[in-house]
């Protein structure tokens, strides 16, 4: 009788483990999905950004004036 006592003590320690287990790992599952639903916000207003840069007619700085040089001398 005292293994099937101690048989049952354990199954039972070996259940609340595991029990412990899953909630951690719940626990941590939410705190993943909170953090992975912050960076897909963030990235889909980081991509409207680079559209918008990307976009736009570039503007040459006041007084600016490119200046050609060509190089007669190239090998």
């Amino acid at each position: 009788m005292s293994t099937q006592k101690t048989g049952n003590k354990s199954v039972a320690r070996n259940e609340a483990f595991f029990e412990n287990e899953v909630g951690t790992l719940q626990a941590r599952v939410k705190e993943l999905e909170y953090e992975c639903a912050e960076l897909v916000q963030s990235n889909s207003v980081l991509i409207e950004r680079v559209n918008k840069l990307a976009n736009r007619q570039p503007t040459w700085p006041k007084g600016y004036r490119p200046q050609r040089r060509h190089n007669t001398h190239r090998d």
